[in-house]
């Protein structure tokens, strides 16, 4: 075990004894997280960071979790994969626009509505 791992002991496994897993402590002392690389050099790639990651008191504590690199056809299917997902991110938050949009010119007509009718019962 590296320095800055230790064990720990993890559920059972239908009674075939405990499970170990490495948590991996930063510069700072504390347990890192896991996250997920998605940029093109890469793509998917699991690493540990700093629980403080992207504030003041963040140490910058960077590990990668899986040995190798994505390369050849796998790497180009997780950066088509990447960007599909964003592209379809994009297009839901555009509807979602067109959606409130929607929804505020039928209110305003709905108003609108309203009064002519109650101008009609009016007279």
């Amino acid at each position: 075990m590296g320095e800055r791992e230790m064990d720990f002991r993890g559920s059972r496994h239908k009674g075939k004894g405990k499970a170990k897993e490495s948590i991996v402590l930063c510069d700072c002392g504390l347990p890192t997280k896991k996250a997920q690389s998605w940029t093109d050099e890469n793509p998917f790639r699991r690493f540990y960071g700093c629980e403080r990651y992207k504030t003041p008191l963040d140490c910058r504590f960077f590990q990668w979790i899986d040995e190798g690199s994505p390369y050849g056809w796998q790497k180009r299917a997780l950066l088509e994969a990447r960007n599909n997902i964003r592209q379809k991110e994009e297009t839901i938050m555009e509807l979602k626009k067109n959606i409130a949009k929607f929804q505020s010119d039928w209110a305003e007509n709905a108003e609108f509505e309203e009064d002519i009718i109650n101008g009609f019962l009016k007279l």
